[in-house]
């Protein structure tokens, strides 16, 4: 019985990993003029419109008021992340599939401040209330960490390393992207681009079906070990 529980739980587990309706689209570099529209493509078509999430491109430069270069560090992914601009969002609300585990989330606040994700923050060494500098177009922004989050990255959902807890961003130059499960429909890529035409659509129909297919396989490898455990 326990072998038969233990089973049950962590099948179950893995399969909610990557459950069967998980997002296949992501799309990106949607204008904050085409919200409306981008929803109406869905809702003519009986279709639940997707959740938009804002976005913003940002270099991380400084922390506690010190220049950070990738050449500071000995790890080579702080390297890497430091080499590149970060996908910054910002919600009133934590996202689906994270969880603050240190700090807190101040959703209703008009001041800026970040929520780190907690291996980024292991990798370069932050910590709740150092003060992060961002280079967002041009313009330094100034923040404390005040919350520290734990992420599903196999939620398949749009995730950030670094969000605003606030309610809006002002003066940056925002644009907004999404994940969802397409429909089987014929054609539906093709006129969702058309429609759109400067929109990055990436489908990860082809990496989700590979995953669930060692998924499966894995699976009845375990239950073939269950089962003769049993016997």
């Amino acid at each position: 019985l326990l072998v038969t529980v233990a089973r049950d739980d962590l099948l179950d587990s893995w399969r909610a990993r990557v459950p069967a309706d998980a997002p296949n689209r992501f799309v990106i570099n949607i204008q904050p003029d085409q919200r409306a529209a981008f929803a109406a493509f869905f809702t003519e078509r009986d279709l639940a419109a997707p959740r938009l999430e804002p976005m913003v491109r940002g270099r991380l430069v400084a922390v506690n008021s010190q220049p950070r270069q990738p050449a500071d560090y000995a790890d080579d992914r702080a390297q890497r992340l430091m080499d590149r601009e970060f996908t910054l969002s910002w919600a009133t609300r934590v996202p689906d599939g994270n969880a603050v585990i240190a700090g807190r989330w101040h959703g209703d606040s008009r001041e800026p401040q970040f929520s780190v994700e907690q291996g980024l923050a292991e990798t370069l060494g932050l910590k709740l209330g150092d003060t992060l500098r961002f280079d967002i177009g041009g313009v330094q922004t100034d923040a404390r960490i005040t919350s520290l989050r734990k992420v599903d990255w196999g939620s398949m959902r749009a995730n950030f390393f670094v969000m605003y807890p606030v309610s809006q961003m002002k003066d940056v130059p925002v644009t907004y992207m999404s994940a969802f499960r397409a429909p089987g429909t014929r054609g539906f890529d093709n006129a969702l681009v058309r429609a759109f035409p400067n929109i990055t659509n990436v489908d990860m129909t082809a990496t989700i079906t590979q995953v669930q297919g060692v998924l499966d396989k894995v699976i009845r490898a375990v239950e073939f070990l269950f089962g003769f455990t049993l016997a």
